[in-house]
């Protein structure tokens, strides 16, 4: 087996410059690899609760699936010293400068590491020697892609599972892959507080479906929907950083409008989002 740090030219007399950072989100594990999908890891990585980036490299490797990483790149720290910040939710921490660097700058996206960390530590030296498992300098290189995962690639319906960050760069972006697929087919979808846990279902069979419909969410977030706009009086329309979105169920053009509201009342039923969820009716 191939080690990330042959494919990344890391000597072990240089191991002590770098850290590893597993990347993964507090609340969804998968909050860096949809923010790299949308060109928005290197912001996320920046801010950071702590003073995480103690060396001179940081080699970013991200949540991608149980024990499976994604290489996201080498990045220099610029300043030792972050400087603290704040959010507007309240969150507070450091921001780092981090340049990346051209070490194979070719393969950002493109490698995939297995390694079952069993320590905490989720910014561990390149030499640790960890009591359980292998060290961080022996991860191993589990695939290798022919090009970089992107979110122009639509992975059909069964695969939907978006964030609302997701959902409005697909839009404003007019992704072609995603416009085609949702705008030829009438359907259910979900949409999820990931705070709360609750739901909304809602139907779309209009004009261009599912793409009209998500594209009016994409804008602020409830789409003139009342249950949804009076969530995000309440809470701040930063809010709408919660939802996320998937299709629970696509149906041929063909089917008439009735038909789609029926099977909308349908999974209200049986995910019972009337009674603990956000739909009123």
């Amino acid at each position: 087996m191939i080690k990330l740090v042959d494919i990344l030219n890391i000597e072990n007399a240089n191991y002590s410059k770098y850290k590893i950072h597993f990347a993964t989100g507090a609340t969804n594990k998968k909050e860096p690899y949809n923010k790299f999908l949308i060109n928005e890891f290197d912001e996320w990585q920046a801010d950071q609760t702590n003073k995480n980036f103690s060396r001179e490299y940081v080699i970013s490797l991200i949540y991608y699936d149980k024990d499976i990483w994604l290489f996201g790149g080498i990045y220099k720290v610029t300043n030792q010293t972050p400087q603290p910040i704040s959010h507007n939710d309240g969150w507070s921490g450091w921001h780092y400068d981090l340049t990346l660097t051209d070490n194979q700058k070719d393969l950002i996206g493109r490698i995939f590491v297995y390694y079952k960390k069993e320590y905490r530590a989720s910014y561990p030296n390149l030499e640790l020697q960890p009591t359980n498992g292998i060290k961080p300098a022996d991860i191993c290189i589990s695939s290798i892609l022919d090009k970089r995962v992107t979110i122009n690639d639509f992975n059909g319906f069964d695969n939907v599972n978006i964030s609302y960050q997701t959902l409005k760069h697909i839009i404003e972006n007019n992704i072609t892959t995603w416009k085609s697929a949702l705008s030829n087919v009438k359907g259910i979808y979900l949409i999820v507080d990931t705070l709360t846990g609750k739901q909304y279902v809602g139907s779309a069979y209009g004009e261009d479906c599912i793409w009209q419909r998500w594209s009016e969410y994409a804008k602020n977030g409830h789409g003139g929907n009342i249950e949804l706009k009076e969530i995000l009086q309440n809470n701040g329309t930063d809010y709408k950083n919660n939802f996320k979105y998937s299709i629970l169920e696509v149906c041929n053009m063909n089917l008439g409008n009735d038909y789609i509201i029926g099977r909308e009342t349908y999974w209200k039923e049986v995910l019972v989002t009337r009674k603990f969820g956000m739909n009123s009716n």
